[in-house]
């Protein structure tokens, strides 16, 4: 069964909060690009991202030494009281209002940010990953981790809700003003609720007693988590020493989200590939054998009409059980629409019926088929994160391509909650990014101190 727990959580003390509430907190590091890291880490000095994302200095030895630079601000903010550690243990309850990026509409997501037992991948886990990771985020995650000796930022988490049990009690419980809340350099409004009553976190554990996690973003945290537990123990061993009871190495801070919210959204992630040593002409020759393509000429004016278009068309051919993709190409005044031949699909599936709910997904189509066997991309290409660069609108991608001189931009359906189940459920992984959730769970707004030797509240004893 999935295991969570209350925990003492790490705050920015109220003065903060009421005074700069909306400029300490920050998007999580790996949506960020190198203009926008560096905007919040100017917007204020207490910015979380000085501890998550900090400025890489000319002087640094590697890429990673800010990471001392890190522990040492987390270490001298807790000493200040610029950040506070909660007295006692309490999950938090975060409402977060947001207008959808597509079609304008105010949403709100509920989440909860609570500690989950860790579990190690596999057929009875209840905790399920759908897609791939990148190696070097893995090992700059680990060594961060290692220096401040905390979980910075949250793993997102959603699980079957059916009867929308735990959505009405997530109602019930906020009947309270909240503890926190302001408004976002983003734009989103965050209200925070610690809830501390014995009563009520000993309901919030039973409810979630039975469910299975499906992890929706931070599947490097997660990982991340799995291997400082092991180096831990293996130190503790070596010193002939061992951890609490139910320590904390043993838990990964997470936002948990019930999928009866209606506020849960999931956005496309467009894939803009930043060199390739062929022409135009030679790339949709490529393509030929695998896809039928369209071309819409296209000179760049009225981008906001010509891409709401593309999005439009690209849902109306999913609807219909098409694989399509939108491209963008950087020297042609044109965009062309990408549809895989029907003989194609069949021939994926029939070579491993096994996995059809993986193979037959759009991500892994693109991945597959045009990436693999058309562009002859490898997998070193696409563990690359400079190689292949993701954005979750449209409008960036394109900008890519002809603004910025990347050479093609392929434009994507979102992936389906359904999707992401059947493929989780059946021990399968999803190409890198196969997924954007929105909007991503800001950090810095409470995160968790990991020691050995600390005890977790166990409602089981």
């Amino acid at each position: 069964m999935v295991k969570i727990a209350p925990f003492r959580g790490v705050v920015y003390n109220n003065r903060e909060i009421e005074a700069y509430g909306g400029l300490l907190t920050s998007p999580p590091y790996d949506v960020l690009s190198s203009e926008l890291r560096q905007e919040y880490l100017s917007c204020h000095p207490n910015n979380f991202l000085h501890l998550d994302y900090g400025e890489v200095l000319p002087e640094d030895s590697n890429p990673m030494a800010w990471h001392e630079r890190a522990a040492s601000t987390l270490s001298h903010w807790l000493s200040e009281g610029v950040l506070v550690r909660r007295s006692k243990p309490s999950v938090a309850l975060i409402d977060t209002d947001w207008v959808h990026p597509l079609n304008g509409r105010r949403m709100t997501r509920h989440g909860l940010v609570c500690l989950m037992r860790l579990e190690e991948s596999g057929k009875f886990s209840r905790v399920r990953p759908h897609e791939k990771t990148f190696s070097y985020h893995k090992v700059e995650r680990l060594d961060l981790m290692e220096k401040t000796g905390a979980q910075l930022s949250p793993v997102f988490g959603f699980f079957p809700d059916p009867d929308s049990h735990f959505l009405k009690m997530i109602f019930d419980l906020l009947r309270t003003d909240p503890d926190a809340s302001f408004q976002e350099k983003s734009g989103f409004n965050q209200q925070i609720t610690f809830i501390q009553n014995l009563k009520s976190l000993k309901a919030i554990v039973k409810a979630l007693d039975d469910v299975t996690v499906y992890i929706a973003d931070g599947h490097h945290r997660y990982e991340t988590a799995l291997k400082y537990r092991r180096d831990q123990l293996a130190r503790l061993e070596k010193n002939d020493q061992k951890p609490a009871e139910n320590s904390a190495i043993d838990y990964v801070l997470v936002y948990l989200c019930p999928m009866s919210d209606p506020g849960l959204c999931v956005l496309p992630t467009h894939r803009v590939l930043s060199s390739l040593d062929m022409t135009d002409k030679e790339i949709i020759q490529a393509f030929k054998p695998f896809a039928d393509i369209k071309c819409r000429p296209f000179d760049g004016r009225n981008r906001e009409a010509v891409q709401l278009a593309l999005s439009k068309k690209l849902l109306e051919d999913d609807k219909k059980g098409l694989k399509v993709f939108g491209l963008f190409l950087r020297d042609e005044d044109k965009y062309y629409f990408v549809k895989i031949k029907e003989k194609v699909r069949e021939e994926i599936i029939k070579q491993n019926p096994q996995e059809a709910d993986l193979n037959g997904l759009d991500v892994s189509i693109l991945t597959n088929v045009i990436f693999h066997k058309a562009l002859g991309l490898n997998e070193t290409d696409m563990d690359d994160p400079e190689r292949i660069v993701y954005y979750s609108s449209i409008e960036p991608a394109y900008s890519a391509v002809a603004d910025r001189g990347a050479r093609a931009a392929f434009i994507m359906n979102p992936t389906r909650l359904d999707e992401i189940i059947r493929v989780s459920e059946s021990g399968q992984v999803m190409p890198r990014k196969a997924t954007y959730f929105y909007p991503k769970v800001s950090s810095g707004l409470v995160f968790n101190l990991i020691d050995p030797m600390e005890s977790i509240i166990d409602f089981d004893d």
